[in-house]
């Protein structure tokens, strides 16, 4: 019996251990997706910001193209560093005055705005073409794969790439042929609504990576705390759960094999210890004696002192057959005021001797 007691018990603890572990398991993929999905989200918020920037400075310098196309090109005054655009027919112009003023159209106007803008951070914009006038207007290699994807009918092409060693945010769109784009690019074969080039947009995003990464670092780190926590719970809770469930069992045994009254085996459980000692004593030919103890006139005692007064006397002759047995000796209580003593090992006299003190006591 106390095998198979055993046995249950490791295959219990093997069952409640894979419960735990299955429902661990399946707590920390929901978690993990959960806080996947926070990693995700978080790097496509930034992303979105990042495009918005690039987006709206891209419509600002079309906007400021669209206003010099507008009047066909803006003049400004010659002078110290102000040289003629060399791709332009006839730029100069004489004013009343007598100074000399050259023109600027858009294309040099977005290149001197970039030019103007490359201090740390700034923004950097540069017009682009697959057949440029300008030789500095060459695409390089994300702008050229841009541009072709742009004559396949994409709206607009972006990317995170190393630049000078530092993270750069690269954004193009296209630029249309319009009406005021022909007096310059009428030579080259365009009509209006033909993608002639591009803009391409860059800026610094060393500081935005570094804390996109410190933020999939710490989601990461709340995400095996939360999951090594909660695995911890669960087996905490199973374990204490456990306890209590072999602690509500072993009451429950104790209450299947004991007198409610006496605290002693009851009935079914001494006849049931009975048998096995039998057979052992049958087995291996070593004594085995029972007695039955009886509580004399005990119907007067509940007559005349009451039912309460007779369950005090049984409890006091219960203890008192419980103290002066031996550790592997069995007292139960037989029914009413019935008592059953197995002494395994001890002879007819050993038991009479032992009963006799008993009943002194």
């Amino acid at each position: 019996m106390e095998e198979n007691a055993s046995v249950h018990s490791r295959q219990e603890s093997h069952a409640y251990r894979r419960f735990a572990l299955a429902i661990s398991v399946a707590l920390v993929l929901c978690f993990a997706g959960v806080f996947m999905g926070m990693a995700i989200r978080n790097n496509a918020l930034i992303g979105e910001v990042l495009l918005g920037r690039a987006r709206a400075l891209f419509q600002q310098i079309v906007l400021a193209r669209s206003w010099n196309s507008r009047y066909g090109g803006v003049y400004v005054l010659k002078g110290p560093g102000v040289e003629s655009n060399p791709w332009l027919v006839d730029p100069d112009l004489a004013a009343a005055d007598g100074r000399s003023l050259t023109k600027r159209n858009p294309a040099a106007m977005t290149r001197e705005i970039s030019e103007m803008a490359k201090g740390a951070g700034d923004p950097r914009f540069h017009i682009t073409s697959l057949k440029p006038i300008n030789p500095g207007n060459v695409a390089d290699d994300f702008e050229r794969e841009a541009l072709e994807s742009f004559e396949e009918g994409k709206a607009e092409a972006w990317s995170t790439i190393e630049e000078g060693g530092q993270a750069t945010f690269r954004y193009m769109a296209p630029l249309k042929t319009e009406e005021s784009c022909l007096q310059c690019h009428a030579s080259q074969g365009y009509k209006v609504g033909d993608v002639r080039g591009g803009i391409s947009v860059s800026f610094p995003v060393g500081d935005i990576e570094a804390k996109r990464r410190g933020n999939a670092i710490a989601i990461a780190l709340l995400g095996f705390l939360v999951c090594a926590l909660m695995i911890t719970v669960i087996f905490v809770f199973f374990r204490d759960l456990r306890r209590k469930l072999d602690a509500a069992r072993a009451e429950l045994r104790e209450a299947a094999i004991r007198d409610g009254l006496t605290g002693l085996y009851n009935r079914r459980f001494a006849l049931g210890r009975y048998e096995e000692e039998f057979a052992k004593a049958k087995r291996t030919g070593t004594p085995l004696s029972l007695a039955i103890v009886d509580a004399d006139d005990f119907k007067k005692v509940n007559d005349q002192l009451g039912h309460l007064t007779g369950d005090a006397v049984l409890r006091g002759l219960a203890s008192t057959l419980r103290e002066g047995l031996r550790p592997y000796d069995v007292a139960g209580r037989y029914g009413g005021e019935e008592f059953i003593l197995l002494l395994p090992g001890a002879s007819t006299d050993e038991a009479q001797e032992l009963v006799a003190l008993e009943a002194a006591e």
